[in-house]
């Protein structure tokens, strides 16, 4: 449950999904505006007592409107996907051309470790060269060179896969959709929802940051590993494969990530250290 605060809000989460709720939930409920493209759903969070609002980024004026609405606002987290057709960072172009005009004196942008494009098993830093090798990584590329470009100081949250309650390989493996490339050797990272909203509140508060912090828990493990841990935990069939050549197909260009991310720079970064440090402790509900 959110604190009371009589402060004025200062950060804009702008597209309240999965994760940006949990950071709503977890700050005080003055300290923060949340959006999404739907009224409906502000709605629901108003009923909660949250300041919330409709913004598309495509109609920039819903976001300048919130942005005159509440002055006080002064760091940015941005969730929205890149746009599927076309220029896929239009919607962050859009948002820049409003946000110059603004008291905002931060973005942070949640992107992917997808942008380094390795699939050879290797570790890889704020330091590796970003390759991404599919449409999906060069959309979230473009987005963040985007935001290098407007102006303001910008953060890219290069971030794994997301997994919590109700989200993630436990939760496909007892649906039974979850498919395992190959005989599931390669290398594969995660951060638990609960540890990933700190971080992005503890980013927010950051007096200084870098340009790209590399997101994730402390143990990559081979998929083949968390599948026997969950299936002996959970009493579940072994999963079925799949090829890569299927995986491409589907165009599911995550599933053929093989990297080991080194949290380092985050931990020392922000000063702390992870609730879920590997899936054992976080693959509990």
């Amino acid at each position: 449950m959110a604190i009371e605060s009589a402060a004025a809000p200062t950060i804009l989460l702008l597209g309240g999904g999965y994760t940006l709720q949990r950071v709503a939930a977890k700050l005080p409920i003055d300290d923060f505006v949340i959006t999404s493209r739907f009224e409906d759903t502000c709605a629901a969070w108003r009923s909660r007592g949250w300041k919330a609002h409709r913004v598309s980024l495509q109609e920039p004026e819903t976001l300048r409107a919130v942005l005159a609405m509440y002055p006080s606002l002064r760091v940015l987290v941005d969730s929205v996907p890149p746009v599927r057709s076309g220029d896929s960072a239009q919607g962050v172009q859009a948002a820049c051309d409003v946000i110059r005009e603004s008291a905002l004196t931060r973005v942070l942008y949640l992107s992917t470790t997808g942008v380094f494009g390795v699939r050879d098993g290797s570790v890889v830093s704020e330091q590796t060269p970003a390759a991404p090798w599919n449409e999906q990584g060069e959309a979230r590329l473009a987005c963040e060179q985007a935001y290098r470009a407007c102006g303001i100081p910008s953060t890219s949250l290069r971030l794994p896969a997301i997994y919590g309650p109700d989200r993630g390989l436990h939760v496909s493996l007892r649906n039974g959709t979850y498919k395992m490339v190959g005989a599931g050797e390669a290398w594969s990272n995660r951060i638990h929802v609960e540890d990933l909203a700190d971080i992005i509140i503890r980013a927010c508060r950051a007096f200084e940051l870098p340009e790209v912090l590399c997101v994730s828990d402390d143990s990559p493990a081979r998929a083949r590993d968390i599948v026997e841990f969950l299936c002996a935990r959970e009493g579940l069939p072994f999963p079925a494969s799949v090829s890569e050549d299927e995986v491409l197909a589907a165009r599911a260009y995550t599933m053929l990530s093989n990297q080991r991310i080194n949290n380092a720079l985050m931990k020392r970064v922000l000063s702390m250290e992870l609730r879920f440090p590997s899936y054992r402790e976080g693959f509990v509900s």
